[in-house]
């Protein structure tokens, strides 16, 4: 697997259109890597980080194969950066139980009502911080980790720090029109602990939730700050 961090200038004309969109940030992406668009390991995952004003923004990516980044940069980069992309295996390798890493997120948390039996539950997205934080505490033991206490008192370190509503059409070919998508895109900060290396390595490489194909499901670790 391989990680791939892109600086985007949303000054520019197409990063705007890139950005603007995750329909067609899909597509970018999928050109980019050659991208299976299905679940499960080696899929192809990507998130878009933004600043607080949008002045500047960053794409990552995690694709099976080193992804050709070249047209994104020509046509949306930012001046004077270029792709990096690094193999990402040697750092799955070595997470183990215990360690304490700070993760990003963007996930978009959802539930499943239902219609009654026999009829597939309709799916809605959680709207509120507090049901979008829970969506994500309740969740960490199936993925192979838990949220480090902040203080004295909390329930763990995890911050709902940006939430979004991009909502775009897709053709559905089996009605010969467009379906309306409508994403509950939320961005979590926090700090976790490895309680299963193997599963922690499933969710970071298969992704976390729904919507994997339009920028959520991608979480990304860095070394814990110490102040």
């Amino acid at each position: 697997m391989f990680l791939t961090k892109i600086e985007l200038d949303p000054t520019r004309r197409l990063a705007r259109k890139y950005l603007g969109s995750p329909q067609v940030m899909h597509a970018v992406v999928l050109r980019a890597t050659g991208g299976d668009a299905g679940d499960g390991p080696g899929r192809v995952l990507w998130r878009t980080d933004r600043t607080a004003r949008g002045m500047t923004a960053s794409l990552y990516l995690l694709s099976p194969s080193e992804p050709d980044c070249s047209q994104i940069i020509q046509e949306a980069g930012a001046a004077g950066e270029q792709a990096r992309t690094l193999d990402y295996s040697p750092f799955l390798e070595q997470l183990g139980a215990g360690q304490q890493w700070a993760f990003r997120l963007a996930a978009n948390p959802s539930y499943s009502a239902s219609r009654g039996p026999g009829v597939r539950g309709k799916r809605y997205g959680h709207v509120t911080v507090e049901q979008q934080r829970q969506w994500l505490v309740a969740r960490t033991p199936g993925y192979g980790f838990e949220l480090v206490p902040a203080g004295e008192g909390a329930d763990g370190s995890v911050v709902v720090v940006r939430r979004e509503r991009p909502v775009f059409g897709r053709e559905n070919p089996t009605r010969h029109a467009r379906d309306r998508i409508t994403i509950n895109r939320t961005v979590y900060e926090g700090v976790l602990r490895v309680t299963d290396a193997g599963a922690l390595r499933r969710a970071l490489v298969a992704g976390i939730g729904r919507s994997k194909a339009y920028g959520c499901g991608l979480m990304t670790l860095a070394r814990v700050r110490r102040d």
